[in-house]
């Protein structure tokens, strides 16, 4: 089997039986399509991808990441730099690490580090917005339309990554905006 093929079965195990909400297909699925849009986008883009929230939804480490990257064939230089690109993409402001700070004020503070990741995370941040906002236009009808203000304002600062992905999701809010007005 091929290094992606060892990472995304190990990656599979790892998210073993979370659901995306609204509509209860498995996590892994929404990795998946992050890692397809994100791998002709950028170097190790399906790597980065697939791993985006490995470290904030499951119990792995940064330095249990790299082991398994350099197990499945990657060189060290290459794992190296996909747990750092994961590591740039996992919220920093939990209420565990956070815990004087409210929701919204957490909020406010990862939206803000997000504009100063790298172009690489900002790209496959872009591509996790596209996935997540179809569920949302499709499913959140009440707070839909306050979600995609805030991605769009987001975006229009988060602007160093994959031109064509960043405006696709711009376009993205821009038509589900106008369907929501309606």
């Amino acid at each position: 089997m091929s290094p992606q093929e060892l990472l995304t079965g190990w990656v599979r195990s790892k998210h073993g039986g979370q659901l995306k909400k609204y509509n209860g297909e498995p996590y892994f699925n929404h990795l998946a399509s992050v890692a397809e849009m994100a791998k002709g986008a950028i170097r190790l883009g399906y790597e980065i991808g697939l791993c985006h929230d490995l470290l904030e939804d499951t119990r792995t480490t940064g330095s249990e990441l790299k082991e398994a990257l350099v197990t499945f064939g990657y060189s060290h230089h290459d794992a190296d730099d996909i747990a750092a690109c994961v590591a740039e993409l996992t919220d920093q402001f939990t209420s565990a690490a956070s815990p004087d700070l409210s929701r919204n004020e957490r909020k406010e503070k990862e939206e803000f580090r997000l504009r100063t990741v790298s172009s690489a995370a900002q790209t496959v941040k872009y591509c996790d917005l596209i996935d997540n906002m179809t569920l949302v236009i499709e499913y959140e009808r009440k707070h839909g339309p306050q979600y995609l203000q805030r991605k769009k304002s987001l975006l229009q600062d988060m602007n160093a990554g994959n031109i064509e992905l960043r405006l696709r999701a711009l376009a993205i809010i821009d038509h589900a905006l106008i369907q929501y007005s309606r």
